[in-house]
């Protein structure tokens, strides 16, 4: 009876060492499984990590290549914006030089030029005498006025010139004080002041004004 006891005792040991010894292999196994998954996740996580800090390391040097483009177009911007400046600089000089030289066009066409060739000019004549106050070409037909002021009333004015072969002559009484006008060519224009007296010197002033 005793034997039977203590058998049977025996195996309730055997059971519960048993069970304590399954339930600690359990505890282990679950402990092993954790490290595994905790090392396995490290592991991918790494792997994650090491992913992104290349693409990090692609993505700034595709900044990095994007700001040096950005740098390359503004330059252009900039050196265009210049290019452009500067035409419009020019453009706004070449218009400013055809419209002077347009209304210089116009002024010729409406004869709204002058230029004065002679002013208060002293003549001195003696008796009878003819004087060349003025003789050059001129550039555009228009006319001349010649303005005198002299001790005689025999003292005139006198145009010479040529035009394409054909010779003109005009004179105009001035007198003591007196304006001529003469129409003019282009080509060589002398003015004359001359005087009709038989005996008396003739002392005169001469302005000679080119309209053109």
């Amino acid at each position: 009876m005793k034997m039977t006891e203590e058998s049977g005792q025996r195996k309730v040991v055997g059971r519960t060492v048993v069970i304590v010894l399954g339930l600690i292999c359990v505890v282990l196994a679950a402990g092993l499984v954790g490290v595994l998954a905790v090392y396995l996740s490290g592991s991918s996580n790494a792997s994650e990590i090491s992913t992104l800090k290349a693409e990090n390391t692609a993505l700034k040097g595709n900044m990095t290549s994007l700001t040096n483009q950005l740098a390359t177009l503004q330059n252009s911007l900039n050196q265009a914006n210049a290019n452009l400046d500067s035409l419009r600089d020019q453009y706004d000089s070449d218009i400013a030089e055809l419209n002077e030289a347009y209304l210089a066009l116009v002024n010729l066409l409406n004869l709204n030029a002058s230029a004065t060739i002679l002013r208060d000019e002293p003549v001195q004549l003696g008796a009878g005498e003819n004087v060349t106050a003025f003789e050059d070409s001129v550039q555009y037909a228009g006319y001349f006025t010649v303005q005198v002021t002299s001790g005689s009333n025999t003292t005139f004015a006198q145009i010479i010139f040529s035009y394409r072969g054909f010779d003109f002559n005009n004179t105009v009484l001035v007198g003591e004080s007196g304006t001529a006008a003469f129409a003019v060519l282009p080509g060589n224009v002398a003015v004359i002041i001359g005087n009709t007296e038989v005996t008396d010197a003739v002392t005169a002033t001469v302005t000679v004004t080119y309209i053109y």
